[in-house]
């Protein structure tokens, strides 16, 4: 009985009625599930945390690769990275150079 349980399908059923999310929600879950995988030195690059997202997370619509890794490079989670450091600037959208405690 107990072994033709799936644990996998169960979570993703329980999942499944989650109504639609907001960009802001999305994109806090994105960066919870890279650094989810980055702490266990698995795969977190776009296409990873996509497969990841579609298997557990339920989100609909799911973001692409390309969203993905715009999300991650706002929150300054490329190259091995876990997130921006004091004294640090990044670019805004004006191409303005910003310190990254202002934004």
């Amino acid at each position: 009985m107990w072994k033709d349980l799936d644990p996998e399908k169960m979570a993703r059923e329980a999942n499944s009625w989650a109504g639609p999310r907001s960009p802001e929600q999305v994109e806090q879950i994105v960066v919870m599930v890279r650094l989810q995988l980055y702490n266990r030195s698995l795969p977190c690059g776009p296409k990873a945390l996509r497969k990841r997202l579609d298997e557990h997370e339920c989100l609909n619509p799911l973001p692409s690769e390309r969203t993905i890794a715009r999300m991650l490079a706002r929150n300054g989670l490329t190259h091995g990275r876990t997130g921006w450091y004091e004294g640090e600037y990044c670019v805004d959208e004006k191409g303005h150079k910003q310190p990254i405690s202002s934004l």
